[in-house]
């Protein structure tokens, strides 16, 4: 019985310190526009700025930051990042996954990027689309204007209406121009 108790003690040690020795943890995280990078110097900010949240869809293109994080793993460091899109509250993994940026992530990418320029919006790789900037007229019931391309063939119907109107008084005598 104490053999069995001294076994347990000794494997239960061996699961508590295995996971101590391999520990992988962030040991170094940049946000970088096109001219230069930040490192991030709090290191309670690294694992809070790595977060990441649900999937979602992409955003429209905006203004973004690359950031770069370094994990280290006993002696050895794995390099991995993500785009940031801050004023979309979005990331993108390296995969091409879309995901929710925590608002304590954007707030960490917004103060360490600081004043540095961000990357422009035209170079975010897998952004949605931006919307059209004209609204349809049938989406716009408050225009006042006849719907397209209806109104334009209601109006043209109209006008051959009329001028076939005006042929048949005319050969049938029943039109005279008014005299000035």
């Amino acid at each position: 019985m104490r053999r069995m108790l001294a076994l347990g003690a000794v494997a239960a040690l061996a699961l508590v310190a295995a996971p101590a020795a391999t520990a992988k943890e962030i040991s170094k995280a940049e946000v970088c526009g096109p001219d230069a990078c930040t490192t991030v110097d709090d290191h309670s900010a690294l694992a809070v700025i790595a977060q990441g949240g649900p999937p979602r869809e992409p955003p429209v293109a905006a203004s973004y930051y690359e950031v770069r994080l370094t994990v280290t793993e006993g002696d050895e460091e794995f390099h991995w990042g993500f785009t940031a899109v801050p004023g979309a509250g979005a990331a993108r993994a390296d995969d091409g996954t879309w995901m929710e940026m925590p608002a304590e992530a954007t707030a960490l990418v917004e103060k360490y990027a600081g004043s540095q320029k961000p990357f422009p919006a035209a170079a975010l790789v897998g952004a949605a689309p931006p919307p059209d900037p004209r609204p349809s007229p049938a989406a716009d019931p408050d225009s006042g204007s006849l719907l397209w391309p209806e109104g334009i063939v209601i109006a043209l119907a109209l006008a051959a209406g009329g001028i076939l109107l005006v042929r048949m008084l005319r050969r049938s005598g029943g039109f005279r121009p008014a005299s000035g």
